[in-house]
């Protein structure tokens, strides 16, 4: 059974819209975009603001923006988006019917674990969806999928290797915890470590799982932004910290971006 198919229409059987992508985010399904950014949190301007790009805002939302970008020669359809996984699968099933071919996350993550230092640049290995968005891009919403092991293809991830190699960015590829709550996940911090977690954020489980559906290609690139095992604070970051992360950010995630575009 097509899933996705079957979620659309009953979404389009109470909302008659013919191109949500559109409607939401102001951008175009039939564009020739060379990849569609998609980004919890982070704005166009932060991560390529070493390459003095044009941004034009197609529609801003309360929790939501949706921009072209142009940089160089690449144009980009860019979503930033409001963190954790609801909002996340509703942006990404809206890319169903867009022309491009290509999506590419991008977005923070927290270690767990020692060895992991601010402002690597990582891919997940694959993700375990303890999230409750999840639960619900399958047939039935059972609590069988809470947890449940999600991974990129193989292309992907071996395109996201290749491409960095080329750029001779150190990549990593680690375990992700996919949680709903950033308060809540370090009371739980145990139960998620005994479960192999090196790290910690809120959408790539349920990403992975709408990229299967919608069956667009795709990569993720994540910063890391903390470290709790280390002490690294997400909140109260040193200055030092912050300048590894924001390094990392705007130099090596836009290199790796319009390399696999």
């Amino acid at each position: 059974m097509n899933i996705y198919k079957h979620i659309k229409k009953r979404f389009n059987q109470y909302n008659p819209s013919n191109d949500m992508l559109k409607a939401v985010y102001g951008l175009d399904s039939d564009a020739d975009y060379d990849a569609i950014i998609v980004a919890p949190s982070w704005k166009p301007e932060k991560i390529f603001k070493s390459y003095s790009p044009l941004i034009t805002a197609q529609n801003i939302g309360p929790y939501f923006c949706g921009y072209e970008v142009m940089v160089g020669q690449k144009k980009y359809g860019y979503i930033q988006t409001a963190s954790c996984a609801g909002n996340l699968i509703d942006c990404c099933l809206m890319l169903g019917n867009a022309k491009c071919n290509n999506i590419i996350f991008i977005g923070a993550v927290g270690a767990l674990v020692q060895g992991i230092q601010l402002g690597d640049i990582v891919t997940p290995k694959y993700s375990i969806a303890g999230d409750g968005g999840s639960l619900y891009l399958y047939d039935n919403i059972s609590v069988s999928n809470y947890r449940k092991k999600v991974y990129p293809t193989q292309n992907s991830s071996s395109r996201i290797k290749q491409v960095a190699a080329l750029l001779d960015i150190p990549i990593g590829e680690k375990i992700v915890y996919c949680t709903d709550s950033i308060f809540c996940e370090y009371y739980h911090l145990e139960d998620i470590l005994s479960l192999s977690s090196e790290l910690i954020e809120m959408e790539t489980s349920s990403f992975f799982r709408c990229m299967e559906l919608i069956q667009k290609d795709y990569s993720v690139l994540l910063c890391v932004s903390d470290n709790s095992a280390c002490g690294n604070a997400l909140f109260g970051r040193s200055e030092e910290d912050t300048e590894k992360f924001h390094l990392a950010r705007e130099k090596y995630i836009p290199e790796l971006i319009i390399a696999l575009s």
